[in-house]
């Protein structure tokens, strides 16, 4: 679940929006596609690495055993 206590910086929301864009329907992406996503959105590689990572700490994306979920 997403809580205030871990807003975004801008580069994150925007890390977010490229990802829920690229997710299917049910909210799953694989990490290599979201990556992929947001390095055709204009962030470097390593950056895009880190993004999603810090997306992953901040309970923004969960890994399931299907890939990555964003949290409803």
């Amino acid at each position: 679940m997403r809580h205030s206590s871990t807003p975004l910086t801008p580069s994150q929301q925007t890390a977010l929006e490229l990802i829920t864009q690229g997710s299917d329907e049910d909210g799953t992406i694989t990490h290599d596609a979201a990556v992929d996503l947001l390095t055709d959105g204009g962030f470097e590689r390593p950056e895009a690495e880190d993004l999603l990572e810090q997306l992953l700490l901040k309970g923004y994306v969960y890994e399931s055993t299907n890939g990555l979920r964003l949290t409803p």
